[in-house]
C-alpha cells in the first residue's frame, strides 16, 4: 500500500503552514494540505518526512511528532494509501518557500482560518494541531 508522510509546521503564534495542491495532482487537487508526499521504497517514515519537507518548502523539521496514521478516506477516488501526519514545532531552513510544482502556493493559517477554508483536504488536520497543542 502507498504510504505518505506530511508535516503541519506549527509556529509559536499558532499559525500552521499549508500548501495549495496543484490542479494536476491526482489526489486532492486544488485543496489545502499539509506539506509532504510519498514514502519511497526502502525509506523510513522520518527519512521521508525530512526529504519531502526540504524538497517542497526548504524546511527541515528538528522537533516533530507523529500524531496520526490513517487510511485514505476516499480510496475509490484517490487510491488506497496510509497517511502519516506529523506536527513540527521547530525546524531549520529559515522562511518557508514554495520550491516545487506540488503546490500552487503556500501560506500560514490560524486554526479558525483553516476551519473556514472550503477546500481543506480533511478536518483531521485541525484536530491534530489541537491535540498537539493541548499535550
Amino acid at each position: 500500500m502507498l504510504e505518505t508522510v506530511s508535516a503541519l509546521f506549527l509556529r509559536a503564534d499558532g499559525r500552521v503552514l499549508l500548501g495549495l495542491r496543484a490542479s494536476w495532482k491526482r489526489a486532492w487537487a486544488d485543496h489545502w494540505d499539509a506539506i509532504g508526499g510519498r514514502v519511497e521504497a526502502g525509506e523510513g517514515l522520518d527519512e521521508a518526512l525530512l526529504r519531502e519537507c526540504r524538497e517542497e518548502v526548504g524546511l527541515t523539521p528538528l522537533t516533530y511528532r507523529l500524531m496520526l496514521s490513517a487510511e485514505e478516506r476516499f480510496p475509490e477516488r484517490n487510491g488506497a494509501a496510509l497517511h502519516h501526519i506529523y506536527v513540527a514545532s521547530a525546524w531549520d531552513g529559515g522562511e518557508a518557500q514554495n520550491l516545487s510544482d506540488e503546490h500552487v502556493r503556500i501560506g500560514w493559517f490560524s486554526l479558525d482560518e483553516m476551519a473556514a477554508l472550503p477546500n481543506l483536504t480533511v478536518p483531521d488536520l485541525i484536530a491534530v494541531v489541537r491535540e498537539y497543542a493541548a499535550a
